[in-house]
């Protein structure tokens, strides 16, 4: 058989074939390299800078090491497996465990896996980094943040633990955008239990947030278009979520239970956030859900806020607000508290407080029905409009007042001719 050969046409139109020959020998030999390299299998005993893609494994724990950056990644499709060993610093304030960044260009396909950091400044570090995951990493007892994403977009969290660090467990910070954050544990943090600030479009699902010194999880200014779902939040010592400065995000579908201060919090201009079908019980404190200053145009709905300190809901200098299909119930001031707010809507919510509802100064009219229809009510009878009034001794407004198919014979006039729910459900 001939062997095959590529030609080139030297003057006159004559083939060449001796520098094809030479080219094609260039070419199997970069392949070869490049596919060395790749392909390799590195041991890490010691701090390191990785330059060259390629996989990289830890060998050995290392033990209060001094290294400002530990293990400096600057390479994309690099895979660093931790094996379930430990990379220990000495609490220098600004040292880094792990650190994911290259001046020159932004990394990609970078992961992070199977190891546990402890006593640096931060424990992990992705800045200027896209499409790279971290992933079954502990980062703990930390001076600073435990796990840290700057300036980084379209990466993943994943089955990692940020717990015991001095400051924020998981932080998304300096535009951040459209990163998953799944299945993690962020708890004993001293500041929040995860932060996204100055970040946008990012997914917070099914994370475990518990007894942070702060905030579970705190959307911290200019955070927009972020969804928080399936989170469940426990023992926080602030707000299990707060939202400040920050629009258009989806709290849903979150288990809140036993954090001290305000189970939702929604203030300083901040807009167009969706609250659903979230579960919040013994807000040891204040309230359970908190919507002011200049917070317009929300919506919340389909809640479940049980045993709150004070009220279920509070709603200061925030305009048309919707409240629809709630249960707020055993509130240990009021079911509800207005106050400088007007337009805002409370249909088909069930109220059941020993003082359902208090409208202090500066309190416009609001709407409290819609028109009545056939549609079931949040009480289960045949027809629906306002909302339900119930106390626990039995004397709420819905349940001594006589009714005709579900909706109550008299409205219900909350102050005024202003405020009144023409239609509340029996």
């Amino acid at each position: 058989m001939k062997p095959f050969r590529i030609s080139q046409k030297g003057p006159g139109g004559l083939p060449h074939e001796g520098h094809a020959w030479i080219g094609v020998c260039i070419l199997i030999a970069c392949f070869a390299f490049t596919g060395a390299v790749s392909g390799a299998t590195n041991l890490i005993t010691g701090p390191t800078v990785i330059s060259v893609p390629g996989t990289y494994i830890l060998a050995n724990d290392i033990t209060d090491s001094t290294a400002p950056i530990c293990i400096q990644i600057t390479a994309p499709n690099v895979v660093l497996d931790g094996k379930g060993f430990s990379i220990d610093g000495t609490d220098g304030a600004s040292s880094i465990g792990i650190k994911v960044y290259n001046s020159a260009m932004t990394l990609f396909n970078v992961i992070v896996k199977n190891v546990n950091i402890s006593d640096w400044g931060t424990g992990i570090l992705l800045q200027n980094v896209k499409n790279s995951q971290v992933q079954s990493v502990t980062a703990m007892s930390n001076t600073g943040n435990g796990i840290a994403l700057q300036g980084a977009s379209r990466n993943v969290v994943t089955s990692s633990t940020a717990s015991s660090n001095g400051g924020v467990g998981i932080i998304l910070y300096s535009y951040s955008d459209s990163n998953t954050v799944t299945g993690n544990t962020a708890q004993g943090n001293g500041d929040d239990g995860i932060r996204i600030r100055f970040s946008s479009n990012n997914d917070i699902l099914k994370n475990k947030v518990a007894n942070n010194k702060k905030n579970g999880i705190n959307l911290n200014e200019a955070s927009n278009y972020n969804t928080l779902t399936e989170n469940t939040l426990t023992g926080n010592k602030g707000d299990a979520i707060t939202v400040y400065k920050s629009d258009s995000n989806v709290i849903s579908k979150n288990t809140i239970t036993n954090n001290d201060v305000v189970g939702i919090r929604v203030y300083d201009e901040s807009d167009n956030n969706e609250i659903s079908k979230n579960t919040i019980i013994n807000t040891s404190q204040y309230d359970g859900i908190s919507i002011y200053t200049a917070s317009d145009d929300n919506m919340v709905f389909s809640n479940t806020v049980d045993k709150s300190a004070k009220r279920g809901i509070w709603l200061q200098s925030a305009n048309r607000n919707t409240f629809y299909n709630n249960v707020v119930k055993d509130s240990g001031d009021e079911g509800v508290y207005l106050s400088n707010t007007s337009s805002d809507v409370f249909v088909n919510n069930y109220f059941y407080n020993n003082k359902n509802i208090v409208l202090a100064s500066g309190v416009g009219t609001n709407t409290w029905n819609l028109s009545r229809s056939s549609q079931r009510s949040i009480t289960g009878m045949g027809n629906s409009g306002g909302n339900y009034w119930g106390q626990p001794d039995g004397n709420g407004f819905s349940q001594v007042t006589p009714a005709t198919r579900g909706i109550c014979d008299q409205p219900y006039v909350i102050a005024s001719t202003t405020n009144v729910d023409k239609l509340p459900l029996a």
